[in-house]
């Protein structure tokens, strides 16, 4: 399919970026950097351990998993204004309740609410929205978008940490899931009035003889399972870190520096997002996946050995800088392995798997942590497996 800027008229595919950066600022703003602030919070309210809270990521991330088949299924059949307005409300309300929560098993269920609704927000809503519009420009149109990401990520955890110690955690999270219902919903409103393109007779990346290729189909190709497990590993790295973040860096930065910290990422994301998105349309995809979890990896390795300040700051930025294209490269990846027609079921499947990565992830880093007194044997732990992941990626872009 031509790229919708070479359409007759390209304003409806740019109203539809629009709306995905607006879905990038909460999604991960409010969830994927959120979360660190969250169990900093959570910590400081309630005394529940690392472990425990870590254990409510796992299950979010979980419970992830059938609701990004769901997004997939319903991004095919329905477009992306049902899948929308279906993860902003299950976000919206899951952030609200957070601050309500008092027992362990409440929040759990919460956090399983979260957990359902986030990838109709996440890279799977997003790329999914994206996929019918773009073709040779999607990687760089993507990057655009998740630089919403960014956006969201050094907003909205500061301005939560500074509302709590304003006004209390539960004011703090009923003005953030209150903005995201406010705006997002009729933001789902205006991707249902776009029409989706139809692709003109003879398109490359239109639909084989035969329809969309059978589930098991998919998953007998060995690229697949390159992109899932490598992905898996190398988003399980980057989640364990940022779920950890703030309590990890508090002790050395103060619990308003460790905020400020996760501004850091998420400007260095923009940065590294924007100039990936762009290299990802002259260079092999697989090396520079494995390129983005190497350069990770060495940020983790200043953490752990770094000292002061200035260290964990530059950790964070060298760390932070390859946060966004961890996320966008997946998607990239499956999107070129396997074409557009029927993407929304395909990165799916993908994302069972980088889901279940995404959640050992910050389980197993708040278990080394509990069992060591430590960050230092889990962000080893996130080394290694940024250092297989790259392994299995490397050769995953070649044709």
């Amino acid at each position: 399919m031509a790229d919708a800027s070479r359409t007759h008229d390209p304003r409806p595919a740019w109203v539809v970026v629009a709306v995905c950066f607006l879905m990038a600022v909460f999604a991960w703003g409010s969830v994927f950097y959120g979360h660190s602030v969250y169990m900093a919070a959570l910590q400081e309210r309630h005394g529940w351990t690392a472990s425990l809270i870590s254990s409510a990521i796992l299950v979010f991330w979980i419970a992830s998993i059938p609701g990004t088949l769901l997004v997939g299924d319903l991004a095919d059949r329905s477009g992306a204004a049902p899948v929308l307005a279906f993860g902003a409300v299950t976000v919206g309300a899951g952030i609200v309740l957070l601050g309500q929560v008092s027992a362990p098993w409440q929040l759990f269920v919460v956090y399983a609410l979260m957990g359902a609704g986030y990838p109709a927000l996440g890279t799977a809503g997003i790329s999914a929205a994206l996929a019918p519009w773009f073709d040779r420009r999607f990687g760089q149109v993507l990057g655009l978008a998740l630089t919403g990401a960014s956006v969201g990520g050094a907003l909205l955890p500061p301005l939560v940490v500074a509302v709590s110690a304003r006004d209390g955690f539960a004011m703090a999270t009923l003005l953030l899931g209150g903005a995201l219902l406010v705006l997002l919903l009729p933001a789902a409103g205006l991707l249902a009035r776009v029409a989706v393109p139809r692709r003109p007779a003879g398109d490359a990346a239109a639909p084989a003889a035969g329809g969309l290729p059978a589930t098991a189909a998919i998953l007998r190709r060995t690229v697949f399972w390159r992109i899932a497990v490598g992905g898996a590993l190398g988003l399980g790295a980057q989640v364990g870190f940022l779920a950890h973040q703030v309590p990890m860096l508090a002790p050395v930065l103060g619990g308003t520096g460790a905020a400020l910290s996760v501004t850091v990422v998420a400007l260095a994301a923009a940065l590294g997002r924007l100039a990936v998105g762009y290299l990802s349309r002259w260079l092999d995809e697989g090396a520079l996946t494995a390129a983005c979890y190497l350069t990770q990896a060495a940020g983790f390795v200043v953490l752990v050995l770094g000292q002061g300040p200035v260290a964990r700051y530059a950790g964070c930025a060298i760390a932070g800088v390859v946060v966004g294209a961890i996320v966008m490269l997946p998607p990239i990846l499956v999107r070129r392995a396997f074409g557009s027609d029927g993407y929304g079921r395909t990165y799916a499947l993908v994302n069972v798997v980088l889901y279940l990565g995404a959640g050992l992830g910050p389980w197993l880093t708040g278990l080394l942590r509990d069992q060591t007194g430590s960050y230092a044997a889990a962000l080893w732990l996130l080394v290694a497996m940024h250092l297989i992941a790259a392994t299995i990626l490397a050769r995953a872009g070649k044709r």
